[in-house]
Parts: C-alpha cells; sequence; structure tokens
C-alpha cells in the first residue's frame, strides 16, 4: 500500500514522518529526525565558517535515511518555517474571493521591499465579507528557496505534492485535538528545535503567526523557559493591534509529556492565562514497532502530523505553496457546445434507427452464414485427408517393390545386435528404384564395413553415408550412416512400418520420424 511521508525543509535538521492511510484511520510507522551536520559531518561551530549544505548534501541525507528503512517513492508533503518567508498581514479594497488573488498579488509586490513577480505569493483570509474591506494574511517564498527544496526532493527521488507553512500545519492539529470553546482566543506554542512557532486562531481562523529563536530547550532549563515566556508576552501584545484590542485568553502548548505538563504550569504560573497541552498522536493508529520507540520530542512532529491528518480527511489546505489561490478561470463554452452536439447527435441517431435495426438484422443473418461456411469447411477439410490416404494407398498397392521381402533380407544379412544396432530404416520408391536407408551404431568400423558388403549384391548398391564416433550408446562406439540402392523398383510412394516385437538382432526401434511424401520411415 503507498505511504504518505511529510519532512520539514532546512538547513539543520530534517524531521520526518511516515503513515499509510487505511479506509478507516491512518497509521504511524515512523517518527524521526535527520541532524544534518551530524550526518554529513560538519565542522563544529567556534570560529569557523557557519554549516550550509547544498540542497544536493540534503537530499542525499534525506534519501539515505528513507533507504534505511525502505522506504520508496512515498506519497510526499513538505512544511518550512515561517522564518523562510516574507509575512505580512495586508487590507485591500472590497473584492469578490474571484479576483481576490489578482489583487492580493499586486498589493504584495507594493507592499513588500523584495518581493518580485517571479516570488510565490499565497494568503489566508481573515475575513469573508466581499462588499468590506478584505484583511489577508500574505505569505511570499522566494524562487531560490522554491529551487532549492525541489533540487533536494530531487535527490532524494520525491516528488512533493504541497509545500506548507509549519505554523498551519500545527494550529490545524490543535484545533482537531482540542477543539476551541466559544470567544476562546488561542496562542498555539509549538517547540520545534531551537524555534517556537506562535500562532493566534480566532474563530478557527489563524490570524497571526510569529516563529522566534530560543537558546536551550525551555521544556529543559529555567533559563530558556523564562525565555518563552518573554516570547509568548511580545507576541501576544503584537497580535492585540491586529485583534483590535483583543487578547489571546487560551494558551496551547504541542505535545503531552511530564516536562510538557510541568511546562503548563509554570506558564499559567507567569501569564495567569489558561494553558493545555495536548496529544499530537491522538488522531492516529500507531504501529506496533513505533509505540515501542517514540521520540523524546514528540511535539516538534505537530506540524507534519496536522499535515498528515487533514490529508486523511481530504481538507485542502488554506495556504499551499504549491497550489497558490488562483483566479478561477473563465466559464467554458464546451459545456454549451456538448449539449448542442448530444441533441444532434439525439435527432441524427432518431434518423438513422431504422436503418441500423435493418443493418442488424443483417449483420445476423452474416453471422449464421459464416457459422455455416465453418462447418462446411470442416467437413471438406475431413474429406480432404481421406482422399490423400486413399491415394496413399493407392500407391502402396501399386508399387512392383516387395518391401517384406526386402526386409526378410534385410534382417538375414545384417551382422548380429551385438556389433550393429539400427535406430532408423527409410524404405522409399522412386521412379526408377526403391532405397533403403539405414541409420544406427556400431561397435567398430569392421563391423559396419561387414555389413555393408553382406546387404551389396548385383540387385542392392549400397552406398556409405559417412561414420563418426560417439559413445552415447555404449558398447557401441560409432555413429554411421548408410543407403541400399535397389537397382530396379518401380515408382511408388513411401510408406512407414514398424517392425514386429519378435525381430532379428540388431533391429532397434525408434520414435517415428516424421513423414514427407514421398518418402515414408520404416523402423
Amino acid at each position: 500500500m503507498a505511504r504518505w511521508l511529510a519532512y520539514e525543509w532546512n538547513d539543520r535538521e530534517l524531521r520526518v514522518a511516515v503513515a499509510t492511510p487505511r479506509s478507516d484511520r491512518l497509521v504511524l510507522e515512523h517518527l524521526f529526525d535527520v541532524n544534518l551536520r551530524d550526518a554529513l559531518g560538519g565542522a563544529a561551530a567556534g570560529g569557523e565558517e557557519p554549516f550550509r549544505p547544498s540542497p544536493e548534501d540534503i537530499g542525499r541525507c534525506l534519501a539515505a535515511a528513507l533507504a534505511a528503512r525502505n522506504i520508496r517513492r512515498p506519497t510526499t508533503f513538505v512544511t518550512i518555517s515561517r522564518s523562510f518567508v516574507e509575512l505580512r498581514q495586508l487590507s485591500v479594497p472590497p473584492v469578490s474571493d474571484d479576483d481576490l488573488p489578482e489583487v492580493v498579488k499586486l498589493q504584495a509586490l507594493r507592499e513588500f521591499t523584495h518581493v518580485t513577480e517571479d516570488w510565490t505569493i499565497d494568503y489566508l483570509s481573515l475575513d469573508g465579507d466581499p462588499t468590506q474591506p478584505r484583511n489577508v494574511l500574505v505569505a511570499a517564498l522566494s524562487p531560490q528557496l522554491l529551487a532549492q527544496i525541489e533540487e533536494t526532493c530531487r535527490v532524494a527521488q520525491l516528488r512533493p505534492e504541497r509545500l506548507l507553512l509549519r505554523p498551519c500545519a500545527s494550529a490545524s492539529l490543535a484545533r482537531r485535538c482540542l477543539p476551541l470553546s466559544e470567544g476562546e482566543i488561542r496562542l498555539i506554542i509549538d517547540l520545534v528545535g531551537d524555534e517556537v512557532d506562535l500562532s493566534v486562531i480566532v474563530e478557527g481562523r489563524l490570524v497571526f503567526m510569529r516563529t522566534a529563536r530560543l537558546v536551550g530547550d525551555p521544556l529543559r532549563e529555567q533559563s530558556s523557559a523564562e525565555t518563552l515566556v518573554g516570547e509568548i508576552r511580545r507576541t501576544m501584545m503584537a497580535a492585540q493591534n491586529q485583534l483590535g484590542g483583543g487578547r489571546a485568553n487560551h494558551l496551547v502548548l504541542c505535545g503531552n509529556t511530564p516536562a510538557h505538563e510541568h511546562l503548563v504550569g509554570l506558564l499559567r504560573e507567569r501569564l495567569d492565562l489558561s494553558v493545555s497541552c495536548f496529544n499530537p498522536f491522538q488522531p492516529f493508529t500507531l504501529s506496533p514497532q513505533l509505540a515501542e520507540s517514540l521520540p523524546d520530542h514528540p511535539g516538534q512532529y505537530t506540524a507534519l502530523l496536522g499535515l498528515l491528518a487533514d490529508e486523511k480527511e481530504k481538507i485542502t489546505p488554506s495556504l499551499d505553496f504549491l497550489h497558490p489561490h488562483r483566479r478561477p478561470e473563465p466559464p467554458s463554452k464546451k459545456r454549451q457546445l456538448l449539449l448542442a452536439g448530444i441533441g444532434a447527435a439525439i435527432l441524427a441517431a432518431l434518423g438513422i434507427g431504422y436503418g441500423w435495426w435493418q443493418l442488424a438484422q443483417l449483420d445476423q443473418e452474416i453471422v449464421q452464414l459464416r457459422q455455416r461456411q465453418s462447418e462446411l469447411d470442416r467437413e471438406l477439410k475431413a474429406g480432404a485427408q481421406v482422399a490423400q490416404l486413399a491415394q496413399a494407398v493407392r500407391g502402396w498397392i501399386g508399387t512392383q517393390v516387395d518391401w517384406l521381402e526386402e526386409l526378410r533380407r534385410l534382417n538375414e544379412k545384417i551382422p548380429p545386435a551385438k556389433e550393429v544396432m539400427l535406430t532408423k530404416v527409410s524404405l522409399a520408391a522412386g521412379s526408377k528404384a526403391g532405397e533403403i536407408s539405414l541409420e544406427g551404431f556400431a561397435a567398430s568400423s569392421e563391423s559396419v564395413q561387414k555389413m555393408e558388403q553382406s546387404l551389396e549384391d548385383e540387385t542392392h548398391r549400397v552406398v556409405s553415408k559417412g561414420k563418426a564416433e560417439d559413445d552415447s550408446q555404449k558398447p557401441y562406439t560409432l555413429r554411421f550412416g548408410t543407403s541400399v540402392v535397389i537397382r530396379s523398383a518401380p515408382s511408388a510412394p513411401a510408406r512407414s512400418i514398424r517392425p514386429p516385437s519378435g525381430r532379428a538382432p540388431g533391429l532397434t526401434p525408434t520414435a517415428a520420424p516424421r513423414s514427407v511424401a514421398p518418402r515414408q520411415a520404416v523402423r
């Protein structure tokens, strides 16, 4: 069964999730990460140049990790960090959903400093009323980064189907595992490596996202946890401006290990807010192998699991750099033309219906006549075989060569079986003489010479067809061929007979040779 693979692309560490979709569930088979510095032997920090693996190196590391787990040509989805894209909230004039993609692109080219026509632009719509100014969260991906991701996939022999922002996928899984309550403004906290994704959801819509770099692990270090508290406060203040004074009232931490539970208590104490955490594996079935060896930081796979869960439920992501929002294609006239063509075809069918019925009757009669013709052909073929046999019998009766007498003479004159063994005797009658062809094995050359001399007389001429050493029929060591020409024989067709079981020594029966008129084999 085909597998789904979701991985997070970056130049430091790859995180990979592999699942198999079933009819009623999604089975997680693998969750693992690949440290690129360790895999490629990158130089350690400390005055040296920063570690920057090429897309080809990243692709080779990913291919090696997949090959080690026997994962071949899966359906592939990719996520990237929010830090890799240009992201900004924009306001555009009232416009319909169909026209919104073009308006957003034009506005983004004016508002973003470095974005040009060749960048991939997609957006999240923050409201849905086309009669009011539209607010959108616009993301722009550079063509250079898109080319690097595609090159990594090419080297790893993968073909990406989607390319999503990591916070969007994490927010989707959080909504699935912890349904939103009425009036809730949720801030999702996703700890991924040395980064934290902070995303704000209002009424089911992702309205704000921010990614910050952390020093240390907030799940293990108190100082890093305090840094996280500061980043959460800054995020809440930045989002408050876009929420018109609204403020997040529920924090959700991705993951449910004891370390997550401890961090939940710390955040609740420092921020005086409602704080929860959730199990990212909740919507999935774990394979036995994965259940026995879960990763140390399951929360880091939240985005990948959210992406896979959406695919299983066939939920189209609201932001996808491989399938960005586009203006719908203009209505096609193919449907109208198709309907007109169908109507014309129906009228034509009614006009020729009667003629078609007549043709069908004639076709049925043709089939019956062909069946009768086949029966007559079989009868003619059987009659031809009988006529051929009758002709052979007439030819046999008409010949004046006494073949039984010739066989008796051959039996009397041939040396005993310990000297000569015949494997084939062929009798043929021509227009001037008859001929007996002999093939077999002999104990020695003298035995063959003795046989040929005994068969030679005034009415029989012996012609040697050659001898060759052959020990495949021991104790015979020589293979020979001899022809006995009867000097005067009337024309007669060839015939094949088998000597009786009580033959004289020296005659050895073999498989009957193929009969070819006018020659027939006698053994």
